[in-house]
């Protein structure tokens, strides 16, 4: 079962990679959508504002360590997620990096997962529900998922860069257009999310599907317009 899904992935690999590219103009119309304008989003800019003050006061190093960590456990998350065995986790004593092993070869998503996943703020969204109704739509709520988010955002500016392993495996161009086109599509999961909980992002996501239909509609006039 864990060739198949690798399998199948190696064959998506490029068709994803397009769609992704195709989606971009989609992706940052449906941004104006959002109403930024209320005291959920208020809330979690003040997390983000938070997540910005840690960084200064606990300092470089701690931080770091922290985005490590996260970045191996979405390896280790996407690995389990494709029925792979991964094997333990290991942070550098030097803060240099760290490694987790995956069995059997692994695929593009358990390599480049830690640059378009929040896990983090994945797990908190999970329990969030639950704390709204239990605080009473207390913003501190939404404060704490704008820390999350802000965690994230970090961690990616942190460790993307062209020595990065994972984007020399994967390949500059491939790994270029998942990660800004992945990325689009998470954050603006996040803002319907802080809008409308779960139900938000189908709102967004059927709202994205009709934006590119509509692009992919103009993009074949244009081109037997042309011919």
């Amino acid at each position: 079962m864990t060739r198949y899904i690798d399998w199948m992935l190696k064959l998506l690999k490029w068709p994803a990679a397009l769609f992704l590219l195709l989606s971009v103009p989609a992706l940052l119309q449906s941004y104006n959508y959002f109403n930024f304008m209320t005291v959920k989003f208020y809330a979690m800019g003040a997390g983000v504002l938070f997540y910005a003050a840690t960084l200064v006061v606990a300092g470089y190093n701690t931080c770091h360590t922290m985005q490590v960590l996260s970045h191996e456990l979405t390896h280790t998350f996407f690995a389990y997620l494709t029925l792979h065995d991964a094997g333990r986790v290991r942070i550098n004593p030097d803060g240099s990096g760290g490694s987790m092993i995956v069995k059997g070869g692994g695929n593009w998503l358990i390599t480049l997962s830690p640059y378009f996943f929040p896990l983090f703020a994945f797990l908190y969204m999970l329990v969030m529900p639950t704390l709204l109704r239990m605080s009473d739509g207390h913003w501190l709520v939404y404060g704490v998922y704008g820390y999350f988010i802000a965690y994230y955002w970090v961690t990616v500016l942190e460790q993307v860069h062209p020595q990065q392993t994972d984007i020399i495996k994967e390949g500059y161009i491939f790994s270029a257009i998942l990660i800004v086109g992945a990325n689009l599509y998470t954050t603006g999961m996040m803002f319907a999310f802080t809008s409308k909980s779960w139900n938000g992002i189908d709102i967004y996501l059927r709202l994205v599907m009709k934006l590119n239909i509509e692009y992919m509609q103009r993009l074949v006039v244009l081109i037997t317009d042309n011919f």
